[in-house]
């Protein structure tokens, strides 16, 4: 599944990244059509969110004043949407109050839900394209978070040129593609774009960290595929999602964990092998000054029937007593790393 991402360049340094080459050979930047002041950076990005999608510009070719002039030379433009399909369908109400569960698109079961089989057959796919997401990983210590991201362009690829670094000093991001079915519905009177990101089975290299992933698409003529609806067919286009291994990730804090949280703390890479081996020094002495106050209660006859023999009428103290318990037996265990 996927249901954090990051993505902290502003509009432009997106398009920058998303830059592509057109069929005729020449390299553009995509334009941003709609919603541009709708999307914001942030390291820790939730659905609902509007995020930076891209997908062919013939979608656009007609779609009215509020957007800026598209024209064939558009081969991609990009849109913010709203993390979260809306169905076509959808009347009326509070978008951010609907019940839908559609963040994600499993690729086994979408052609079966008219939700998605619907804009899938019209050629509604989009690309939702970010710096990362995140993962947690469940193990009997709990939930711990990951950042994913793509890793450093290899040496078999295209290297950049003039062309692709119009600023030498910050050179394009290279961005995570993720497949995507985007949706437009009519909602306060406007055109609302809302999306989904297609997830398939793991990967072997990241099924340890999750037995879901997002339906990557690993370079340029992937990503020009699965936007050119006219001339490759959803059945061809189908062919590309699929798991990939071109991922790296990093644990990362819990941080992360609240969807509040923005900065660039949550995907700072964390050392599990040192959170895992200290303890606390502050935590230890409280532990020992604890067990030395017990120590001392339990050779005191009236304090010991303070705390074994408490009043009928208080419940409150047996509660405090099954709870100073509770801290004994850890602060032993404590006191023996």
């Amino acid at each position: 599944m996927c249901g954090r991402t990051a993505c902290t360049l502003n509009p432009d340094d997106v398009s920058r990244s998303c830059r592509y080459k057109r069929k005729n050979g020449c390299k553009k930047n995509p334009k941003w059509v709609k919603n541009k002041d709708k999307y914001y950076p942030s390291h820790n990005k939730a659905p609902q969110s509007y995020s930076p999608i891209l997908l062919n510009g013939n979608h656009f070719l007609n779609a009215g004043n509020d957007c800026p002039y598209v024209s064939g030379d558009d081969e991609r433009v990009l849109c913010a949407m709203r993390w979260g399909l809306i169905p076509k369908w959808f009347k009326g109400g509070n978008v951010d109050k609907v019940n839908y569960s559609m963040n994600n698109a499993r690729s086994d079961t979408m052609l079966e839900k008219k939700s998605y089989k619907i804009p899938l057959q019209k050629g509604q796919r989009c690309v939702l394209v970010v710096e990362g997401f995140y993962e947690w990983h469940t193990s009997s210590a709990g939930k711990q978070p990951y950042y994913i991201y793509f890793p450093d362009k290899d040496s078999d690829e295209p290297s950049s040129d003039p062309e692709d670094d119009q600023n030498e000093n910050q050179p394009p991001t290279r961005l995570i593609t993720m497949a995507g079915i985007f949706e437009k519905t009519l909602y306060e009177n406007e055109d609302f774009y809302s999306f989904t990101v297609i997830t398939v089975d793991a990967d072997p290299s990241f099924s340890w960290l999750h037995h879901r992933m997002p339906a990557v698409l690993a370079n340029d003529d992937e990503i020009d595929k699965w936007l050119d609806y006219e001339n490759v067919p959803l059945d061809k286009a189908l062919e590309l999602i699929k798991p990939k291994n071109c991922l790296k990730w990093h644990p990362v804090s819990s941080f992360v964990n609240n969807s509040r949280n923005h900065g660039p703390e949550c995907w700072k890479e964390i050392n599990l092998d040192e959170i895992k081996t200290s303890t606390p020094t502050k935590y230890k002495q409280e532990s020992k000054s604890m067990m030395q106050w017990l120590s001392t209660a339990k050779s005191s006859p009236s304090k010991q029937a303070s705390v074994e023999q408490p009043s009928p009428s208080k419940a409150k103290h047996k509660v405090t007593a099954g709870a100073m318990d509770r801290f004994v037996k850890k602060a032993k265990r404590e006191s023996h790393e």
